[in-house]
């Protein structure tokens, strides 16, 4: 009889897991140093959920967000942006029984360096755990078969000197989809030195009769240096005609707002 062995990765970043019922706290952790050598702790909690023990291996990656948001994983320290070789934590290996909950230890210290503290560096912080599911048994003359599937949970790490609280960012483009007439791809880009959360939305106005229609804002993050598109469709509802649409990038309270306006005609 053969038997059959397949292991499934899955990488995930969101940390309430139903069917694994393990839940991590905190998602993100927020680091601010300022000082060259200074140093900052932080606790994250692996709550086990399940009705066996679990166990779990932990450590560090870089990433990035490409331009439609999706996730980019490298090796740690391979990045100019990373923080990884700041990091330390208390144990690369924790096992939690049922019900229970365990604690890793993350240490931030800065490097002897002025200059590595004059911007935003991030990295990520892996749980990785492995359920080993009952094997799958078709016949006796069949295959055998066992699936390991292996969830690896990944927490940001974000460390941004307090220094520097003044976000900047630009609209770039705003270009029509060709497979979709009423799709907009609105490009924008962080062009300071700390992370944005932007919201952008249309704003259309009938030229005919000036009425105006405000789509809901989409919210997004942007790395410093980064550049992101984010898909702004005109409703169904709005009716042919001529229109000025205005795409708007709110990206705090604070900073004045950056847009592109266009004249087109919905037929």
């Amino acid at each position: 009889m053969r038997s059959l062995f397949f292991l499934i990765f899955i990488s995930v970043s969101f940390f309430d897991l139903s069917g694994q019922q393990i839940n991590i706290n905190p998602s993100i952790v927020e680091f601010h140093l300022q000082n060259i050598g200074s140093s900052e702790t932080q606790v994250i909690t692996i709550t086990n959920n399940s009705s066996k023990t679990q166990s779990f291996e932990v450590s560090l990656g870089d990433w990035n967000r490409k331009v439609d948001g999706a996730h980019d994983y490298f090796k740690p320290n391979s990045m100019p942006y990373s923080c990884a070789s700041w990091l330390t934590f208390d144990k690369n290996f924790i096992e939690i029984p049922a019900g229970k909950s365990g604690e890793i230890t993350l240490t931030m210290q800065a490097p002897n360096s002025g200059q590595a503290l004059e911007s935003m560096k991030w990295a990520m912080l892996f749980v990785q755990g492995a359920n080993l599911k009952k094997p799958i048994t078709n016949g006796p003359n069949e295959a055998k078969a066992s699936i390991q599937e292996i969830i690896r949970m990944g927490i940001h790490v974000y460390q941004t000197p307090p220094s520097l609280n003044e976000p900047s960012a630009k609209a770039v483009s705003l270009l029509p989809v060709k497979e979709n007439k009423r799709l907009y791809n609105f490009e924008i880009e962080n062009n300071g030195k700390i992370m944005i959360t932007g919201r952008s939305h249309l704003e259309i106005t009938n030229l005919a009769n000036s009425q105006e229609t405000i789509t809901e804002a989409k919210e997004f993050p942007v790395f410093p240096g980064g550049k992101r598109i984010i898909p702004l469709e005109i409703p169904a509802s709005i009716k042919p005609g001529k229109y000025s649409i205005l795409a708007v990038l709110d990206y705090g309270e604070n900073a004045s707002l950056e847009a592109i306006e266009k004249t087109i005609e919905i037929k």
